[in-house]
């Protein structure tokens, strides 16, 4: 239940949860489901949509296991590559709720995802670049030439 409400937010109202169909062989699929009750599996959705679908998974994941286990941080790397700026913006929302019970460690290259979580989130997002902090000096060399 709980990765069909994300998926529905992730997706922008696209789609509006989760269904388990099965094929001619009996086997369990997942499903997203449209607002008109069309059911669209997996294969068949856009790049965007199934990276949402999976987030949606793994939030729904990670919030149930937080239930029952102490939690480790919630690290992504350019997670919202294939949305487009509402769904990214949607997706920043989740991890804002995620990050109340959990580190969230969102790690990206693309500073236009930086700015639609600053304009998203405002003063809450906390940005380190790395090349202009002064966190990671890049070698000129590989550090296997370095004196």
């Amino acid at each position: 239940k709980r990765a069909g409400e994300l998926f529905a937010t992730l997706s922008g109202g696209s789609f509006v949860g989760l269904s388990v169909v099965f094929d001619d062989q009996n086997n369990a699929q997942l499903t997203g489901v449209r607002p008109s009750g069309e059911k669209v599996s997996a294969s068949g959705m856009s790049t965007g949509s199934a990276d949402q679908l999976y987030l949606a998974l793994r939030v729904a994941s990670v919030e149930d296991y937080q239930t029952r286990a102490n939690t480790l941080p919630f690290v992504t790397d350019d997670l919202f590559i294939n949305f487009d700026d509402d769904r990214a913006a949607a997706g920043f929302q989740v991890l804002t709720e995620l990050a109340q019970k959990t580190q969230v460690l969102f790690f990206t290259h693309h500073q236009h995802l930086v700015n639609i979580a600053r304009d998203a989130l405002g003063a809450s997002v906390h940005v380190i670049n790395l090349q202009t902090d002064g966190a990671m000096d890049t070698p000129s060399r590989p550090l296997a030439e370095q004196d």
